[in-house]
């Protein structure tokens, strides 16, 4: 059963959690913390462009 879930839900919890700490990131942080924000909220924009060219 967990390996079903993992499975299933993994990749998108962890986009769910990159975009969450991206947001907050880019919100209460300057300079490094700005860097990181827009990394990690590019993540799932490069997955969706990359698997839509596939």
């Amino acid at each position: 059963m967990k390996r079903t879930f993992l499975k299933l839900w993994g990749m998108p919890i962890l986009l769910a959690l990159l975009s969450i700490f991206g947001l907050i990131a880019a919100l209460l942080g300057d300079g490094i913390w700005d860097i990181l924000g827009w990394l990690t909220l590019s993540v799932p924009l490069f997955l969706i462009i990359k698997h839509y060219y596939k």
